[in-house]
């Protein structure tokens, strides 16, 4: 009831959600600690780790009575293979339960999709011996730029975003769109009608403010979701756990990657191991501070102005949404307002579409990108903006790249999990041309440490620890796991759930 309450009073208006934000995380704390919410999940740490040759056990007391009642039982090589419940109030483990000899079309699937998690931090934590009911994690590269919705309608195979961000520039009407109205309707987020729990977007704005009060309420909207849940699938997001991030960076990463790994656990242990759960993330993040940076100066510089629509000469349009390690502007210049950009200390490099390819510009270097029947072509007239050259001659010896220029795109794709731009082809050329209805004229990627948006939106949250958005590794580099079995190790994020639903269609 508590819940509902909640998202009754949030529904109050863009107003009170943008000027009085405050306010409304003080009353809704006070309202958690009036009404004695519990904050899920609610499974408690091991009472007992027994190592052994053959397998580890782990005991829990999930009622409080200062006797186990729950067991894990992982394999020598860590993961969990059973689980046994009290038996008879003897503080014994009663039959095993063998999760893996449990169907995945007899139990439900739960998907919880966490806002900007990089690969990393979830490897590093399943290493340490976290997430030990499911198989390792797979790398996944997300689109270009790494936002959350286009991300995630890619993994759901939803309709295309309308734009990279809530707020764009309409041509049409030749003036920018009203961010906030299109991202709390949902209208950029096609991909939210697949999640059975996604709290109200009006949360969202609040989510950067006391991410922790949204990172609570959003674990007891999706432990409540799921025990209502009885067979199919059903999908959780949460907002929040990016929010906790872009915060307070790396250690608040670790922190609430620890409560899903509990929230995992509780779920199992409630279904009787009669559950199957995958976890997966949109986009990575740089897990370093940021701080903003404006294109003024390097813009007045070569003729060009900030305005908020096009009429005269010179004039440029940016999207000033969020806070992100990439940008994007709107002209009737692109070649000239890219060529001005990469003049920026912060820019690495510049890209734009021309016809039916895409142009790449840094500092010292350009480069044109085609897509041919075979495989994407980068066709360098100086440099080397994408640092690609040595991977290309490798792979043209190793006969992935054919007599027309064209490359591989798996081979590529392989090739380049470790680079410091992963698989950059297929991903600059469709920021372009397959990504969005309304793709931007010139994008720009910024070096991890600095970052472009809203500066109310910097001056609001104070700091910030870690964000997303460019075409780096650690930024375009997010994961998925699962209970269902093992995935390939890297994955584009649209071929994520095809990857998933094979194992629920084998059974």
């Amino acid at each position: 009831m508590l819940l509902r309450m909640h998202d009754k009073l949030i529904q109050g208006g863009t107003t009170a959600l943008v000027f009085g934000t405050g306010r409304l995380a003080v009353t809704i704390a006070g309202l958690c600690m009036w009404c004695g919410c519990r904050t899920e999940p609610t499974m408690p740490g091991p009472v007992s780790i027994v190592p052994g040759e053959q397998e580890t056990v782990f005991a829990y007391d999930t009622n409080g009575d200062r006797r186990p009642d729950y067991w894990e039982y992982l394999r020598a090589g860590g993961q969990t293979y059973a689980v046994a419940y009290e038996a008879d109030k003897t503080g014994r483990p009663g039959e095993r339960i063998r999760l893996d000899a449990i169907g995945a079309s007899e139990v439900p699937h739960f998907i919880i999709v966490l806002d900007g998690v990089p690969f990393e931090l979830v490897d590093e934590m399943y290493r340490e011996g976290y997430f030990r009911a499911f198989h390792p994690p797979s790398r996944v590269i997300c689109p270009f730029p790494g936002m959350t919705d286009t991300a995630l309608s890619e993994v759901f195979h939803s309709d295309r975003c309308i734009a990279n961000q809530a707020l764009y520039f309409d041509r049409q009407s030749n003036r920018l769109s009203n961010g906030n109205s299109v991202y709390l309707s949902g209208g950029n987020a096609p991909w939210a009608t697949k999640m059975t729990y996604r709290c109200s977007f009006w949360w969202d704005g609040l989510s950067y403010l006391d991410p922790q009060l949204v990172f609570d309420h959003e674990m007891n909207g999706i432990v409540e979701t799921f025990r209502r849940v009885e067979s199919g699938e059903a999908g959780a997001y949460s907002i929040g756990s990016a929010a906790l991030g872009i915060r307070y960076g790396r250690p608040a990463f670790l922190e609430f990657l620890r409560t899903i790994d509990r929230l995992c656990k509780q779920l199992i242990c409630e279904r009787h191991g009669r559950v199957k759960i995958t976890l997966l993330s949109d986009h990575g993040h740089c897990l370093v501070d940021c701080r903003p940076i404006s294109f003024d100066r390097v813009l007045a510089a070569g003729g060009y102005h900030l305005a908020k629509s096009l009429h005269r000469p010179g004039d440029v349009v940016a999207i000033p949404y969020g806070l992100c390690t990439y940008a994007e502007f709107f002209t009737n210049d692109p070649a000239g307002v890219a060529a001005c950009l990469t003049a920026h200390e912060d820019v690495e490099f510049a890209c734009y579409a021309e016809k039916d390819d895409v142009v790449v510009r840094d500092r010292e270097g350009e480069a044109r990108i085609r897509k041919g029947e075979a495989g994407f072509i980068y066709d360098v007239q100086r440099g080397d903006p994408l640092k690609l050259r040595e991977t290309i001659e490798r792979l043209r010896r190793d006969g992935k790249v054919t007599a027309r220029g064209e490359i591989n795109p798996d081979a590529l794709f392989a090739a380049t999990l470790d680079a410091y731009y992963p698989d950059p082809l297929e991903r600059i050329w469709s920021a372009f041309h397959r990504l969005v209805k309304i793709p931007p004229d010139v994008i720009v990627n910024l070096r991890d440490g600095s970052c472009f948006g809203s500066q109310f939106f910097y001056a609001m949250i104070g700091r910030v620890g870690s964000t997303h958005g460019s075409l780096g590794r650690r930024n375009s580099t997010t994961f998925a796991m699962t209970m269902l079995g093992e995935l390939p190790p890297a994955m584009r994020s649209r071929e994520v759930m095809p990857a998933v639903e094979r194992f629920r269609s084998d059974h």
